[in-house]
């Protein structure tokens, strides 16, 4: 006889089956892994992330250096040789020189090269934020779009159970006269389509996995159920203001910084930098009264001279004033992406909710009596079995639209967090 499909028993299979791979894992001292944990995980084996963090830690090496003198520069060599008999002894003003020269750029430049650089070291580190908040983003996408086709292949094999009901029921009123050759055939119609479905999902459910091994570097044959997303949801003016610390912005800001220092640099090019040269010069030989002669001593002050600054230093400031007002641009254009981007996940996110609330408290009992009046019907001989098929395949649809329903929701709130920080 057929039964009708109870969704609390597909649910309570469901929860047995969850609990019987979490029984078998731990067993193995495998425990199953948590949606947090599989975050972390992906983030830790991110190269993108860990590039980013790198060229960060580089800048601020780069930092402390730029903040420094430059190295001195020593020379040694002959001076003053005659060239035709190369002799070091014959000339007064023949002589071994060393000497070492010393350049100094003002402190300000240095200081300025230093925060330029910091400004950009700190624009990666907010890069690697943006790409952590990506990366955790994907997992989550992918692990609860794999607790929805989970969800989908437990809902489609208790379905198939239950066609196959209804063909027994159908083969045997059929060979006992009771039943037409029509019913029967709906039936096994309906067991193909649900067949059909099943290796659809178990399809999607592969993909979903291999995606989210792409991540993790581990399978997920064992990991426990996302949480069930809240419901609630703050207004859009509470979340708007939390975007100001979005990484995105951030890391422009830091960029814009960049380019400001830059154009303080590029005015302290007008002005000369200084050098310091100092050289002693040995001499070998006796001067006209015998006396060895004596050593030479020299000391000079070096500076450049910026006369010519049209296509240098003129063009030095204007490309950093250029860079400057594109990181501002790039600012706006940013902050004007995320702010719509965050109506609309918050517009979506508030609608799932309330679809998904519609489901659970209105749909779910109706599609369940729908199914048990078109099953009493059909036995009492009121009704057909292409009812009951009709009932059972839109309680099947229900169903599996309020499992999409949860994902999608779960997905929404995540890359609200993901957008303003929340939580993290």
């Amino acid at each position: 006889m057929p039964t009708s499909f109870d969704p609390r028993a597909g649910l309570m299979a469901l929860m047995i089956l969850c609990c019987a791979f979490a029984s078998a894992a731990a067993a193995a001292g495998d425990p199953p892994l948590s949606l947090g944990q599989a975050q972390d995980l992906a983030v830790a084996r991110d190269t993108g992330h860990g590039a980013l963090e790198d060229e960060a830690m580089a800048m601020r090496d780069r930092a402390v250096a730029a903040g420094e003198l430059p190295d001195p520069e020593a020379r040694i060599g002959a001076i003053n040789v005659p060239v035709d008999s190369l002799a070091l002894d014959r000339e007064d003003m023949t002589m071994i020189e060393v000497g070492i020269m010393q350049r100094f750029t003002t402190r300000r430049s240095r200081e300025l090269s230093r925060q330029q650089l910091e400004h950009h070291a700190l624009h990666y580190e907010a890069d690697a934020e943006v790409r952590r908040r990506e990366v955790r983003l994907a997992v989550e996408r992918s692990w609860r779009e794999l607790d929805y086709l989970d969800g989908a292949v437990t809902l489609l094999n208790e379905s198939r159970e239950w066609t196959r009901v209804l063909i027994d029921g159908a083969a045997a009123a059929y060979e006992s006269g009771a039943g037409i050759q029509a019913d029967l055939l709906d039936a096994r119609i309906s067991a193909l389509a649900v067949d059909e479905m099943l290796i659809e999902r178990r399809r999607d459910r592969e993909t979903a996995e291999a995606e989210l091994q792409r991540w993790t570097g581990v399978s997920a044959a064992s990991r426990e159920a996302a949480p069930e997303p809240p419901r609630g949801l703050a207004t859009l003016a509470a979340l708007e203001a939390r975007l100001e610390s979005h990484p995105m912005l951030r890391g422009l800001e830091h960029e814009a910084g960049a380019a400001q220092f830059e154009a303080d640099l590029a005015r302290e090019r007008y002005k000369p930098a200084f050098g310091v040269d100092v050289g002693y010069g040995f001499r070998q030989g006796r001067d006209v009264t015998g006396s060895g002669r004596p050593d030479m001593l020299s000391a000079m002050l070096t500076f450049n001279v910026p006369l010519f600054t049209r296509d240098r230093q003129d063009r030095d400031l204007s490309a950093a004033r250029s860079m400057l007002h594109g990181a501002q641009a790039r600012y706006d254009d940013a902050k004007r992406m995320l702010e719509s981007r965050l109506a609309a996940v918050h517009s979506s996110a508030a609608a799932l909710a309330q679809s998904l609330e519609l489901y659970e408290t209105r749909v779910m009992p109706l599609v369940k009596s729908g199914v048990d009046s078109a099953l009493a019907a059909y036995r009492a001989g009121d009704g057909t079995l292409a009812d009951v098929i009709a009932a059972q395949k839109r309680q099947l649809e229900a169903e599996e639209r309020r499992l999409r329903l949860r994902a999608d929701l779960g997905v929404a709130l995540a890359e609200i967090e993901s957008l303003t920080g929340a939580g993290t």
